[in-house]
């Protein structure tokens, strides 16, 4: 287990228009008020489960005992049919960080959302077994160390890079960013850091963040001094 710093460290991927038009990525949403990403159990994650659980069940069917047959065909069979049904009837839930309040909203499996101020929360990377002999990791985001914490799984991809993308994105005293999803919303995003007299970052940086064009970029500096 280890957790992560608030500091941004490399550029992230960029986020690009043509994700969040085709939901790759499970991306619904990229504004200046908010990023939304996708993340529930409909449709084929629950279907490949299903078929999985009633062709286990199959093997009940091989069986010459009743019971050995009938326990099979109860644990899988009914489970794997239910996957399956619930792959088209599941609530659709979403990953949603809120950019200018500083709170992620974090989907749960069977239970309701919890928002997390981003300020307060911990990052979290967990090491498992995904298979013999390969070690995976998973992105968590948790609103405390201690016990009765709670929190939800932010990406098992890429997630040193994913996590950079969090707090660049969640500091809403910088410019959006890298990536043509946001270009529409960079110059209002501007408008509001300027009223606000361009604040310092909310969280330090190793790489410039830089606005998207001098002009932008010289009046940041004259007015907020970074």
């Amino acid at each position: 287990m280890e957790y992560l710093s608030k500091i941004i460290k490399e550029k992230p991927q960029e986020t690009t228009q043509k994700s969040v038009e085709s939901n790759k990525y499970f991306t619904e949403e990229a504004t200046d008020l908010f990023y939304k990403e996708k993340r529930t159990a409909r449709g084929w994650m629950s279907w490949i489960i299903g078929v999985f659980f009633i062709l286990m069940s199959f093997f009940g069917l091989i069986s010459d005992d009743f019971w050995t047959r009938t326990i099979i065909l109860i644990t899988f069979g009914i489970p794997g049919v239910v996957t399956i049904i619930y792959g088209f009837v599941a609530p659709i839930k979403y990953l949603v960080f809120d950019r200018i309040n500083g709170v992620i909203v974090m989907p749960r499996n069977f239970r309701s959302a919890v928002s997390i101020p981003f300020s307060t929360g911990y990052a979290k990377v967990k090491y498992i077994n995904s298979s013999p002999g390969v070690i995976s990791a998973l992105l968590g985001f948790e609103s405390s160390k201690k016990k009765g914490k709670v929190g939800g799984l932010l990406t098992e991809y890429n997630i040193k890079n994913y996590w950079t993308f969090t707090i660049w994105y969640m500091d809403k005293n910088r410019p959006l960013p890298p990536g043509d999803a946001f270009d529409p919303y960079r110059q209002q995003d501007f408008e509001r850091r300027k009223a606000e007299g361009f604040p310092k970052p909310l969280y330090p940086s190793k790489i410039s963040t830089p606005e998207a064009i001098p002009e932008q970029q010289a009046e940041r500096k004259r007015i907020g001094g970074w």
